[in-house]
C-alpha cells in the first residue's frame, strides 16, 4: 500500500490472510479509556438492565459507542483496505468495527488492545486482523477433529480438559502429569476408608451440614459414608468405586449404595464425586454426592469445612427431621431434589457443545458432542462425549471452519476487543444466576443456550443472566472474592482491565492452550514473576524487591527473607475458597499475649490491588503472609 507520510494505512483482514470489506477502523484515545469510571462492588450488584447500561464495563466498544462520532476514523473500502491522512495527537488503540450489515465478523482487531504513541504509527502500515464468527447452522465437531490440523497436545494438560473423568481412567485428551496427587482422594476408596458425619446443622446455609473425620469422632454421629473400590469391577466400568451412606443414628440396618460414575475436580485444590440416576422417561441425570476431598485439608484446623473430608448438601441425602437416609436412586417427581442436579447447574461451564433437556418434574438431561476422545458416554447413547471444556467452547462450532477451504467461520479470541475476549471466560469465572432451566448457576438462556463465544458482556447480561455477577456474601467489602469462580468478576475491578497503555485479557497470563508449566516452564509453578513482569518490565518491578522498596519508602526488607518477593504475595493473596482455608501467619507479637492464627484461602483474588493491614478481621490479607512473622506487631493478639 501507498504509505501516508503523516497518517496511518493498513488492510483489515481475518487471520487466514481473506481481505474483510466494509466496516470502519476507530481510533480510541487512550487517555479516554483512563478517565473511565472504575467498577466497583455497587457496579458488580446491579440488575442485568442496568448492566447493559453501563458505559465503563467494556472500555473500547462503550468509547465507541459513546463517541465514535467524534473519534478520528477511516472505512474499510472493498479491498480490506484503510487509509487515515493524518493522526491525532497522544496514545491510540486502534480498533475495527463491522458494518451494521456484517454478521460474519465480530469487533476488535489484534492490535485493540494495547496502546500506540502517534509517533510510533506515523508513516506505517498496520494490518489488523479480525475474527469471523461461524453462521446460526454450524454444528459442534469436538477436540480431537480440530487437533489433527492444530495439534495442540498441551490442551490435554489443563485443568479445564479434565476436570470430569472416569475415576482412574483418562481419555487421550486428558493429561494429569502436572498435578500428581491428583488421585489422593480415590486413594482413600482403595484403602477402604470410612467417613463419620456428625454435629449436623440442618438449617445452616453452608453446604457444609455436618462436621467429617475419620473415625473416631467426637460428637454425635448422624450416618457414616464408606468409600470403597470393588475389585471385581474393572477400572473404567461403573460400579469400580462407590459410596455406602449407611444410618448411624435410629436404623444401623439402613444402608444406600451409590456408584461413583465421574469425579470432578482434582486440578484446583478439591475433588467431588457424581452418582448418575435413571429417569422415569429413561434419561440420565447425574448428581454430587455428599463428600468433597480437600487437597490441602488437615484435621488441625479448627473449622471442619478446612479438614481433608468435607459435606456437601448432605441435606440431600439424609433427612434430618426423621433421621434416616434417602435413597436417591430411583426416579422421582421431586423437583426439589432434580433442580440440584449436575446437569442444569453445573455442566454447561464445563461441556462443549452443551445441551439440556428435561425438567424439574421429570429430571434433567444433558448432553456434549461426541467424541472419539471424550472422556464419558454421560447420556448413555452409546458415544463418548467431550463433557469437557474443548476448542469450540471458545471458539464456537467448528463444522463451516472445517469445510471452508479459507478456514474462517470461527471466533478468535485473540482478534476481539478485550471486553469480548474476557467475557468467553467470564460467563462461568463470574458466579452469575441464568434464565433457563431454573435459574440455576448456570447463565442459560431462556431456551436454555449457553452463551455463545465472541458474545459482548452487554448482551450476556440480558440475554443470560438474572444475576450477571456473585451475590454480595460472595465478596469482602474490599472488593476481593470469597467465593471460588469469581476471577472474572476481580478482573473487571482491576486496573488490569482499564488503562491507557495495555489492556489486559485472562489469556495475557492464562493460556488456555498450555498451562504455565508448559508456557513458562516448570519453576513458573513456585515464582510467578515471570508472567508479571513481562508486562511491567520498568526498572522498579525487574527486581520485586526494588519495587517493594519504592512502594513502603523503605529498605527493611532487603534483609527480611532470603528467597525473591513475589509479586503475587501482594496482589494476588488467596482470598476466595474452592476447597480448604491453610495456616498463613502466626502472630506471636508481643510474645506475652496469645498467639492468633491467621488463614488464607486457596483460589487467588484477581483484583491485582493489595488489600490493605485495615480489613485483617475481615479477610485474607498480604501482611497475614506465613513468611511475615514481623508483621505481627501490626495487629492485636486479641
Amino acid at each position: 500500500m501507498e504509505p501516508e507520510i503523516f497518517g496511518l494505512v493498513g488492510r483489515v483482514m481475518e487471520p487466514n490472510g481473506l481481505p474483510v470489506s466494509g466496516g470502519t477502523v476507530y481510533l480510541v484515545p487512550a487517555a479516554d479509556v483512563e478517565a473511565l469510571a472504575p467498577i466497583d462492588l455497587v457496579t458488580l450488584f446491579v440488575s442485568p438492565q442496568e448492566t447493559a447500561m453501563l458505559d465503563n464495563d467494556e472500555p473500547i466498544e462503550d468509547l465507541v459507542d459513546a463517541n465514535g462520532g467524534s473519534y478520528e476514523r477511516a472505512s474499510v473500502d472493498a479491498e480490506g483496505m484503510y487509509r487515515f491522512e493524518t493522526l491525532p495527537e497522544g496514545s491510540l488503540f486502534v480498533a475495527w468495527f463491522p458494518a451494521a450489515a456484517d454478521e460474519r465478523h465480530l469487533p476488535g482487531g489484534d492490535y485493540s488492545h494495547v496502546a500506540f504513541a502517534t509517533a510510533s504509527l506515523i508513516g506505517m502500515q498496520m494490518d489488523i486482523r479480525v475474527s469471523s464468527q461461524p453462521t446460526a447452522d454450524a454444528t459442534y465437531v469436538g477436540s480431537s477433529t480440530c487437533m489433527i490440523c492444530h495439534d495442540l497436545e498441551t490442551t490435554t494438560r489443563t485443568a479445564h480438559n479434565v476436570g470430569l473423568q472416569v475415576p482412574g481412567v483418562r481419555s487421550v485428551l486428558q493429561d494429569i502429569s502436572p498435578w500428581p496427587d491428583f488421585d489422593e482422594g480415590l486413594a482413600a476408596f482403595e484403602a477402604g476408608t470410612t467417613l463419620l458425619y456428625y454435629d449436623c446443622d440442618s438449617v445452616t446455609q453452608d453446604p457444609s451440614k455436618c462436621a467429617v473425620s475419620e473415625p473416631p469422632p467426637t460428637g454425635t454421629v448422624s450416618f457414616e459414608v464408606n468409600l470403597r473400590r470393588d475389585p471385581a469391577v474393572p477400572l473404567g466400568m461403573i460400579g469400580a468405586y462407590y459410596v455406602e451412606l449407611v444410618n448411624r443414628s435410629t436404623d444401623p440396618e439402613q444402608r444406600v449404595r451409590y456408584d461413583v460414575v465421574l469425579t470432578y475436580g482434582g486440578a484446583i485444590q478439591r475433588q467431588q464425586y457424581l452418582m448418575r440416576r435413571t429417569n422415569g422417561n429413561g434419561l440420565l441425570s447425574y448428581f454430587l454426592l455428599p463428600v468433597q476431598y480437600n487437597y490441602q485439608g488437615n484435621f488441625s484446623n479448627p473449622d471442619p469445612d478446612d479438614w481433608p473430608w468435607r459435606d456437601y448438601r448432605s441435606d440431600l441425602w439424609y433427612d434430618f427431621g426423621t433421621d434416616t437416609l434417602r435413597d436417591r436412586n430411583a426416579p422421582a417427581s421431586d423437583p426439589s431434589f432434580n433442580d440440584e442436579s449436575f446437569d442444569n447447574n453445573c455442566a454447561g461451564c464445563h461441556f462443549t457443545a452443551y445441551e439440556l433437556g428435561g425438567d424439574s418434574t421429570s429430571g434433567w438431561s444433558a448432553r456434549a458432542v461426541a467424541d472419539l476422545g471424550g472422556a464419558f458416554d454421560y447420556d448413555g447413547d452409546g458415544s463418548t462425549e467431550l463433557i469437557n471444556v474443548g476448542c469450540e467452547s471458545c471458539h464456537g462450532p467448528g463444522s463451516e471452519h472445517l469445510n471452508d477451504p479459507m478456514k474462517g467461520f470461527i471466533v478468535s479470541p485473540g482478534s476481539l476487543t478485550p471486553s469480548r475476549a474476557s467475557a468467553i471466560c467470564g460467563s462461568c469465572h463470574s458466579r452469575p444466576l441464568g434464565i433457563g432451566a431454573g435459574m440455576t448457576g448456570l447463565p442459560l438462556s431462556a431456551d436454555d443456550q449457553m452463551p455463545p463465544a465472541g458474545i459482548r458482556r452487554r448482551d450476556f447480561a440480558l440475554d443470560n443472566t438474572t444475576r450477571v455477577s456473585g451475590a454480595s456474601e460472595d465478596f469482602f467489602s474490599s472488593g476481593d472474592s470469597a467465593a471460588h469462580y469469581q476471577q472474572y468478576s476481580g478482573h473487571l475491578q482491576s486496573r488490569h482491565y482499564r488503562n491507557p497503555t495495555r489492556i489486559a485479557t485472562c489469556t495475557g497470563c492464562h493460556s488456555p492452550h498450555a498451562n504455565f508449566g508448559d508456557v513458562y516452564g516448570d519453576a513458573i509453578s513456585e515464582n510467578l514473576n515471570p508472567v508479571c513482569t513481562f508486562c511491567h518490565s520498568s526498572e522498579q518491578f525487574l527486581t520485586v524487591l526494588e519495587h517493594v522498596r519504592v512502594v513502603t519508602g523503605s529498605t527493611i526488607h532487603d534483609g527480611a527473607i532470603t528467597r525473591e518477593f513475589r509479586c503475587t504475595e501482594c496482589h494476588m493473596v488467596p482470598t476466595a475458597k474452592s476447597g480448604a482455608s491453610v495456616p498463613a501467619l502466626l502472630d506471636m507479637i508481643p510474645n506475652a499475649d496469645p498467639p492468633v492464627q491467621y488463614y488464607w484461602n486457596d483460589i487467588a483474588a484477581h483484583r491485582m490491588t493489595m488489600t490493605g493491614r485495615e480489613a485483617y478481621q475481615e479477610q485474607p490479607i498480604a501482611a497475614t503472609n506465613q513468611c511475615a512473622p514481623c508483621h505481627g506487631g501490626f495487629f492485636p493478639n486479641r
